[in-house]
């Protein structure tokens, strides 16, 4: 007797692969795309600055065009690509300092003919996918001090690269991708822990004795939570305390214009018409859009171009402002309803090294970005420019966005056919 298989419909073949796509997360996508369109539209439509939009247009469907061949790529092909990924993307930083333009001081732009980007958003998604690559090895774990030390190396060198451009917001980026990998590659929560501490007891150095002590004790309790030996608790809560008071002293040595600059963030209202001009018109442009919005294209400081750059760094204040606090919140809503859909598919997918680590990852990209372009805005976080994902002005950001959103749709591929 010969033993087959019924031949499968042709109809159910494309039931199922329908079945198989995440359009909660096609769905918050368009709509962030659909609010960065209409934001931008807003903001370049009544000025020389148009062709930004018609540019961003066509970004936007070779991105779809990419989210698409991302998403149906075998995971056999992303892990066999991503070690040539990650050489790729260190060539091109290394390219890009010794070729690349030079703008706003920065030399952070490659151009090929009249073909320009920016390598950092390429090597970004190339780094993450490789380390997730190396973490899924079943000799590798971030508890083994020999893959620990291996990706920090895979996640350092990369940004060295960026902090000599000097691109302080990307490597800024890059820290925060280093803090996902550990957070999520089930590192000692110390690890991860130290660097935010750090930060926050250098900030509170700056406002006060006070505030830097308080910082400092908050600090040792959490270290205290984490369970680590005595010793190195002490040895931290150590650490933390000389950085605090290193902190002010270093302030205190820097130029008066270098202090002018770290002022202008923590009280942009000293030098408004300098350093903290931009945060001023943002805050009012936000503001001034009250409940409901003044209205598509009515927006005073937008229309008027008071806010510089309001296309990329600042674009959150276009529907703030012409949409008002209702706006506002629905761009917030999506953006962060994005956020938790990844990071939820990362935790169901948790027993997949591979794929929980790659989407932790773009998680932690999307949520940093997020905070500080949004922060920005807001004057809660300093201006060291990030774009918005899917909404900000530029063809490298949201093409890497885009393949991002296509891994995030292949993952979820992979959880439906794993049922």
């Amino acid at each position: 007797m010969i033993l087959y298989e019924p031949e499968v419909p042709s109809s159910s073949r494309w039931r199922r692969s329908l079945r198989q796509i995440d359009w909660t997360l096609l769905l918050l996508v368009s709509l962030a795309l659909a609010f960065g369109l209409i934001a931008l539209y807003s903001a370049t439509a009544s000025s020389e600055m148009a062709h930004f939009f018609r540019r961003q247009l066509l970004y936007a469907a070779l991105g779809s065009g990419i989210l698409l061949l991302v998403m149906w790529l075998p995971r056999s092909w992303l892990e066999r690509l991503a070690p040539l990924g990650y050489i790729v993307g260190l060539l091109l930083l290394v390219a890009v300092l010794l070729f690349g333009r030079t703008v706003y001081g920065s030399k952070s732009w490659l151009s090929l003919g009249t073909l320009s980007f920016q390598p950092v958003e390429f090597a970004k998604l190339s780094t993450l996918l490789f380390v997730a690559h190396f973490l899924s090895r079943e000799e590798q774990s971030l508890r083994r001090l020999p893959s620990l030390l291996i990706t920090l190396a895979l996640l350092g060198v990369p940004t060295a690269l960026v902090l000599l451009q000097p691109d302080a917001g990307s490597a800024l980026a890059f820290a925060a991708l280093t803090l996902t990998v550990l957070f999520w590659g089930k590192a000692h929560p110390l690890l991860p822990l130290m660097p935010l501490l750090a930060g926050a007891v250098a900030l509170l150095s700056l406002l006060g004795v006070a505030p830097l002590l308080l910082g400092i004790l908050f600090s040792a309790i959490l270290i205290s939570l984490t369970r680590p030996p005595l010793l190195i608790a002490i040895t931290c809560s150590v650490v933390l305390s000389v950085l605090g008071l290193g902190t002010s002293t270093l302030y205190h040595m820097l130029k008066p214009h270098q202090q002018a600059r770290i002022q202008s963030f923590l009280n942009p209202e000293e030098d408004p018409q300098g350093s903290g001009y931009h945060v001023i018109q943002s805050m009012l442009a936000i503001g001034s859009g009250g409940l409901t919005g003044k209205g598509f294209q009515q927006g005073t400081q937008t229309q008027l171009r008071f806010i510089p750059k309001q296309w990329t760094d600042f674009i959150f204040c276009v529907p703030a402002e012409e949409f008002g606090f209702l706006g506002a919140m629905l761009v917030l809503a999506v953006l962060f309803g994005l956020l938790w859909h990844v990071f939820l598919l990362a935790h169901r997918l948790e027993g997949d090294t591979f794929w929980s680590l790659l989407l932790g990852g773009i998680g932690g990209l999307w949520l940093f970005h997020t905070a500080i372009n949004i922060g920005m805005s807001l004057g809660l976080a300093p201006v060291i420019g990030l774009p918005l994902p899917f909404m900000s002005a530029g063809g490298s950001a949201l093409l890497v966005n885009m393949a991002m959103a296509g891994l995030v749709l292949n993952a979820h591929r992979q959880l439906y056919r794993g049922r």
